[in-house]
């Protein structure tokens, strides 16, 4: 077998193909009382060689944890055991060809759920973890073990085929909002808004159909809207049929953004066009007292999903890819939708964060990665600052914020991100004081060995 590193979102990367823990981590500094729980994380990782012109999004699930007690941590990374994974490991190879072309596998794979591999995100609700990704159902993991546990499908009652890897957990109700991208794969735009309530019982399931069939990655809720953004980058079924790529990006494509009440339903729903802005990510949303609603995101000129090439065949331009941290204000009031579009200084980067007890209302701090280390933003003043790393040495994941205790005001409390020492071939997490958040860590768990990407994940406090 020979392994090739696969293109990312960030560079290159080799598979890791190992899971692992470790018991009593070692500590430089000290973790803070308040840091008792575990930190989730979930990314791809491929278990056998990838093909040439493979993408990081076709890996196989790998999910981590980081368990805080009383100043300790404890390690552990586990393959999600998905049908995939399995008859891969019976057949000791690869199998499946690429990213969502069900007409580039291997004949052996007929009948099985190729595309279900879990590597998008980790999440808590009810609490049961699951690992998600946006074109299957969610998989249920032990939160002890890291082992794989059912699909979840809400006991049988969802009608749809999947469930978006980015859903958002209401932090008043604790509900469990959700969609389903291509919710039935006809590939035509089909989607579905998913609603379960805090109890974890499906409460709303409701298909529509988007302008087109482009991705949609992330979305919003606000406390009194729901937003759907659909991006440029389209399925054609018959260059699948092909063996060609899943998603093209269409430069002649506006991004599209459904909105629709919250309390209502999806035929409510009004598209509303934002030429030359391509979201991947959202860090919040919130209506704002003057009727107008505010979606933050990260926005790009171009493709940021850069390994897919355009409708032509053609490579799309990395710069025009590069994504700052954005300010969509959408007048509803306004028949024809008018956008006001406001980047925040200098704010260049992506999988942002915020302090998730103000999800879905006005809030003042959020958090991204950037290309030289951690940043943070204060909507309030439009300041920026930044914990830096030196690039060639190291790069972060993705920021997660933990309150420092349950009455902490909003943004006072830590950051945690894993950091990539490439010269060392190995990773830190690095732990960062909000108090102190351009200066040192005030504690680094060090890890032996090195840690795949890991897109999307979540803390989950002892109690």
């Amino acid at each position: 077998m020979r392994f090739k590193p696969v293109e990312s979102f960030y560079g290159t990367q080799r598979a890791f193909r190992f899971e692992a823990d470790v018991f009593d981590c070692e500590v430089e500094g000290e973790i803070p009382a308040a840091l008792n729980g575990t930190l989730y994380r979930v990314g791809p990782d491929t278990q056998y060689p990838t093909r040439d012109g493979d993408v990081i999004i076709n890996g196989d699930g790998m999910i981590s944890a980081f368990h805080f007690v009383d100043g300790h941590v404890d390690f552990r990374c586990r393959y999600v055991k998905t049908e995939r994974l399995l008859t891969e490991r019976q057949h000791r190879r690869r199998l499946y060809g690429k990213y969502r072309n069900p007409h580039t596998d291997d004949p052996a794979t007929a009948g099985t759920d190729r595309d279900a591999t879990g590597n998008t995100s980790a999440f808590m609700h009810n609490g049961k973890l699951f690992a998600l990704r946006e074109d299957s159902l969610p998989r249920a993991i032990d939160s002890v073990t890291l082992e794989t546990l059912e699909v979840h499908d809400f006991d049988g009652q969802f009608a749809g085929l999947t469930m978006s890897a980015h859903p958002k957990l209401d932090p008043q109700t604790g509900e469990w909002w959700s969609f389903g991208l291509f919710a039935h794969k006809r590939y035509d735009g089909d989607m579905m808004l998913i609603l379960g309530d805090r109890d974890g019982k499906l409460v709303r399931q409701e298909p529509f159909q988007a302008p087109y069939p482009g991705v949609v990655h992330d979305f919003a809720v606000t406390r009194g809207h729901v937003v759907f953004p659909v991006m440029p980058l389209v399925v054609d079924r018959e260059r699948v049929a092909n063996g060609g790529d899943f998603y093209a990006y269409d430069p002649a494509l506006p991004s599209m953004w459904g909105i629709m009440p919250r309390g209502g339903s999806v035929d409510d729903l009004r598209w509303i066009a934002v030429p030359n802005a391509f979201s991947g990510h959202i860090m919040n949303a919130y209506d704002g007292e003057d009727g107008t609603l505010h979606v933050d995101a990260t926005i790009s000129r171009g493709n940021s999903f850069r390994f897919f090439a355009d409708t032509e065949g053609r490579p799309t331009d990395p710069h025009q890819g590069i994504a700052t941290i954005t300010r969509l204000s959408f007048d509803l009031s306004r028949a024809e939708g008018v956008v006001t579009i406001t980047p925040f200084p200098g704010a260049v980067g992506e999988m942002p964060r915020c302090d998730e007890r103000y999800a879905m209302e006005r809030y003042r701090w959020g958090f991204a990665k950037s290309p030289t280390g951690i940043i943070r933003l204060d909507w309030d003043t439009m300041a920026r600052d930044e914990f830096a790393l030196a690039p060639a040495e190291a790069a972060a994941q993705e920021p997660v914020f933990v309150p420092r205790g349950p009455g902490a005001v909003e943004g006072d409390g830590y950051v945690l991100s894993l950091v990539n020492r490439h010269q060392e071939n190995r990773a830190d997490l690095v732990v960062l004081d909000t108090r102190s958040f351009t200066g040192p860590p005030i504690a680094v768990v060090r890890l032996p060995f090195n840690q795949p990407l890991a897109f999307h994940g979540t803390f989950v406090a002892a109690n």
